[in-house]
């Protein structure tokens, strides 16, 4: 197994992210290399469309499969384009000073990743970055001048 990872802290909380993250009907809007659409909530099921070049506009159908959802804390997809490589993309959250952490990888297993062709590490290293600026830029677009959403305070009992 191989795997791709970048690290970088936003400046908005695990929720505003998450409700990012979870909106698969609008990935496209900022992800160019995946469509995402969700047919059903339990057991959630995918169609996973993918590109490794998003300047050609074919997307190609893949299996794909929810592997965890922990709201405001990880996002992991099980996508397996075909028995030569398969990878799980994930997306993990946490509280960080300024803002929120935000752990962005690529864990790659099959035969391609086996015979360690650089093609496919660039392919893979490109995508990350791609991914991780336009998601920054488009969070940054959707929550300009509103400020970081706050946790709700816990209600302890007691009287209102």
């Amino acid at each position: 197994m191989v795997e791709f990872e970048r690290e970088r802290i936003l400046p908005y909380t695990p929720a505003q992210i998450w409700a990012v993250l979870a909106d698969f009907e609008n990935h496209r809007v900022w992800n160019p290399y995946v469509r995402i659409k969700a047919f059903q909530i339990d057991p959630v099921t995918l169609r996973y469309e993918l590109r490794m070049d998003p300047q050609k506009p074919k997307f190609l159908e893949v299996a794909a499969s929810l592997l965890a959802a922990y709201p405001e804390r990880l996002l992991t997809i099980d996508v397996r384009p075909s028995f030569l490589l398969k990878f799980e993309d994930s997306y993990a959250l946490s509280p960080a000073p300024g803002g929120t952490k935000l752990n962005h990888s690529f864990s790659c297993r099959g035969l391609f990743v086996g015979l360690r062709l650089p093609g496919v590490r660039k392919s893979f290293e490109t995508m990350l970055d791609a991914i991780d600026g336009i998601l920054a830029s488009h969070l940054e677009k959707k929550y300009r001048g509103l400020p970081p959403s706050k946790p709700k305070p816990k209600h302890r009992g007691g009287r209102r």
